[in-house]
């Protein structure tokens, strides 16, 4: 009986601590599983919170202030992570402007990031036309620029 006594006592004595660390064990995972839950949809939400930026950016260019349009549109490329193809249609975009500004040489630097995924682009024929003109004007330009030297 003695026996049975002290086998009670010493499972009490391992039990307990064994307990306390499990109750603790999950506590510790529920708070992390928390923690990533809220993290993931605060991502989600940051990304979509920046999707301002490029409505801005649409009414501007369609008022015609390109300069404000394209600063409203880069800075939404540098914050918001998007798709590829999101992402070369708005440099598209950006070239096009450009050119409406006569700024061919800023321009073909994101018409050629535009057409760095031509592949997957639905605007393709577009966009090499815009390249060509942007091409031909920056070369026509040079040759002007030879000729009075």
């Amino acid at each position: 009986m003695e026996e049975n006594s002290e086998n009670n006592k010493l499972s009490y004595k391992i039990k307990i601590p064994i307990i306390i660390l499990t109750v603790i064990t999950l506590a510790v995972m529920g708070a992390l599983f928390v923690k990533i839950a809220f993290s993931i949809s605060s991502s989600e939400k940051k990304s979509n919170s920046y999707q301002y930026l490029q409505n801005v950016g649409d009414k501007l260019r369609d008022k015609g202030l390109h300069q404000q349009a394209i600063h409203q549109y880069i800075e939404y490329l540098e914050k918001a992570k998007i798709n590829t193809a999101s992402r070369t249609m708005i440099a598209h975009t950006i070239g096009q402007m450009y050119i409406e500004l006569s700024n061919c040489q800023e321009g073909l630097m994101w018409l050629f990031q535009a057409e760095e995924e031509e592949t997957t682009y639905h605007r393709v024929d577009e966009l090499k036309k815009d390249i060509d003109i942007c091409l031909t004007q920056i070369n026509s330009l040079q040759r002007s620029n030879l000729n009075t030297k």
